[in-house]
C-alpha cells in the first residue's frame, strides 16, 4: 500500500487492488470510512475507504446487455449473486506511473483477451490520479477506448462515509430514479418530500435511500454536526449523476458521483441516462475534488 500525505492528511492507496483508497486521515478523524463489508474484500482481507467504477458504475441487470448487434453475458460480481456491479477496474490491479508526497498517477490497461471477455468485451485504457491538499481530496478519473469498435463506457466514484455524530447532507436535483428491492431503477420522478435534499438534513440509522439523483448541481454537502466539520463534493459536469445509498443500520454511507444511471446501458429510451458511446480512440475524462473544513 502507498501512502499520499500533507500537513495533517493521510491516504492510504491499494495499486494492486482496484486502485481503492485504504483510508484518509485528518488528524485522527476519518474523513473516509474504511468498511469490512465492501465487494472488493472478497478479493482480500483489506479494508475499503473508496474506489473507483470504471467502465460502468452500479448495475448492470443480470450483467446481460446487447450493443452492437452482439448479446453480452457479463459475470456476476455483485452482492445478490446475479447482477454485474461497478465494471471490473475495482477487480484488477493498477500500474503505478508517479508517486510523489501527495499524489500518485495509476493506470489500467484492460484487453478482453488477455484478461477476460466475462469481466467486460472491450479494451480500454483506464488513468487514476489521487492528488491530497491542505483542503482536501483531488481526484482525476479517465477512460479510453482501445478497442477496434465502439464501445459503451461510464464511470463513477464510491466512497464511503461515516454516519455519525449526527450527519446532515445537502444537495439539489430536479428529478431521481427509484431504486427498487433489487437495486435497479423503478420509475423517475420528481425530486420531493422525503428523498429532497435541497434544505440540509440530518440522516439518521433508520433512514434508508438507494436513488440516483439526475442532473444534481455537482456539488453536494456533508456535516457532522457535532464534530463541527464539512465535507463539500464538487464534480465535473461530466457526473450528471449521484447515487445516495444510506443502508439501515450501518456505520456509514454512500454519495456516489457518476456519469450514468444504473442499469444505463439496458436503457437506450432514456436520452439522458449519462453513457457515452466511444469510437476507438476516444476518451472521458473528469474530475472530483472533495474540500475538507474542520479539525
Amino acid at each position: 500500500m502507498l501512502e499520499i500525505k500533507v500537513g495533517d492528511n493521510r491516504v492510504g492507496i491499494y495499486t494492486s487492488l482496484g486502485g481503492a483508497i485504504a483510508y484518509w486521515l485528518r488528524r485522527e478523524m476519518l474523513i473516509f470510512y474504511p468498511v469490512n463489508d465492501s465487494p472488493l474484500i472478497k478479493n482480500s482481507n483489506q479494508i475499503i475507504a473508496a474506489y473507483p467504477m470504471l467502465p460502468y458504475s452500479n448495475r448492470i441487470a443480470e450483467g446481460k446487455f446487447s450493443f452492437n448487434n452482439s448479446n453480452y453475458q457479463l459475470i456476476p460480481n455483485a452482492g445478490n449473486g446475479k447482477d454485474a456491479i461497478h465494471g471490473n477496474a475495482w477487480q484488477r490491479a493498477w500500474n503505478l506511473e508517479s508517486f510523489t508526497e501527495n499524489s500518485v498517477l495509476l493506470t489500467l490497461n484492460y484487453s478482453p483477451e488477455k484478461n477476460s471477455e466475462k469481466e467486460w468485451p472491450y479494451a480500454y485504457f483506464a488513468t487514476l490520479r489521487y492528488c491530497i491538499y491542505e483542503t482536501g481530496l483531488f481526484i482525476q478519473m479517465s477512460c479510453k477506448n482501445t478497442d477496434i469498435c465502439k464501445q459503451p463506457v461510464g464511470m463513477g466514484f464510491h466512497p464511503y462515509l461515516p454516519r455519525r455524530n449526527l450527519v446532515e447532507i445537502g444537495f439539489s436535483a430536479p428529478s431521481v430514479w427509484n431504486n427498487g428491492p433489487d437495486g435497479l431503477p423503478e420509475g423517475r420522478m420528481l425530486n420531493e418530500d422525503q428523498w429532497n435534499f435541497d434544505q440540509m438534513r440530518k440522516l439518521t440509522h433508520n433512514d434508508f435511500l438507494d436513488n440516483c439523483y439526475v442532473h444534481w448541481d455537482r456539488r453536494a454537502f456533508i456535516r457532522w454536526k457535532y464534530q463541527n466539520c464539512f465535507l463539500t463534493v464538487s464534480a465535473s459536469p461530466i457526473f450528471q449523476h449521484l447515487v445516495v445509498y444510506t443502508p439501515k443500520d450501518r456505520s456509514y454511507f454512500t454519495m456516489e458521483p457518476a456519469t450514468n444511471m444504473n442499469n444505463a446501458i439496458n436503457m437506450p429510451e432514456i436520452s439522458d441516462r449519462g453513457l457515452a458511446i466511444l469510437k476507438p480512440g476516444q476518451t472521458i475524462k473528469g474530475r472530483i475534488f472533495y474540500s475538507f473544513i474542520g479539525i
